[in-house]
C-alpha cells in the first residue's frame, strides 16, 4: 500500500501541461488491465484510455489558446470535435490518427464504455486502436508541450 505524502505535493505548470499530465496519469491507469474480462472487452479500461485521449487533446488547445477561449469549443466528450482543434492549432491532420479518433469518439461520446447502452453498430474491437491513438497523440504533444 503506497501511503500519501506528508506534505501535499504543488501542482505547477500551465493549464495544458497540467491536462497532458492528467492524460499520461489515465495511460498509465490502463496499461496494466488486461483487454478482456470474462470473454468481453474490460470497458473500465477503454474508459481510461479514451479519456486519456480526450485530456491530451484538450492540453493541445489550451496550449495555442493560452488563459484565452477556444474558438468553437467541442461540446462534452467530442473527441473528433477535439482533434479538429487541434488541427486548427497547428497539429499536422495524420490519417491514421485521425481515423482512430474517429473509431473512439462513439464510444466515448456516448459513454458506452460506462453504460450498457446500444451502439448504432457492431461493438468495435479497440484493442490495438486505442493503445496506438492515445500512445501517439501522447507522444506527439509532449513533444510541443512539454520540449526538452
Amino acid at each position: 500500500m503506497t501511503r500519501p505524502p506528508i506534505y501535499p505535493g504543488f501542482v505547477g505548470g500551465t493549464k495544458a501541461q497540467q491536462y497532458l499530465h492528467r492524460a499520461r496519469q489515465f495511460r498509465q491507469a490502463a496499461i496494466n488491465l488486461p483487454d478482456y474480462s470474462n470473454a468481453e472487452q474490460n470497458w473500465p479500461r477503454y474508459a481510461l484510455l479514451t479519456h486519456a485521449l480526450e485530456l491530451a487533446l484538450k492540453s493541445f488547445a489550451f496550449h495555442f489558446a493560452g488563459d484565452g477561449p477556444i474558438a468553437d469549443e467541442p461540446h462534452q466528450h467530442d473527441l473528433v470535435g477535439w482533434y479538429k482543434v487541434a488541427i486548427r492549432c497547428g497539429l499536422e491532420d495524420d490519417q491514421v490518427v485521425s481515423e482512430g479518433v474517429t473509431f473512439l469518439n462513439e464510444v466515448h461520446k456516448t459513454h458506452f464504455t460506462r453504460y450498457p447502452n446500444q451502439l448504432p453498430g457492431p461493438v468495435p474491437n479497440l484493442e490495438a486502436i486505442a493503445d496506438q491513438t492515445v500512445d501517439h497523440v501522447i507522444a506527439r504533444f509532449t513533444c510541443v508541450i512539454n520540449p526538452r
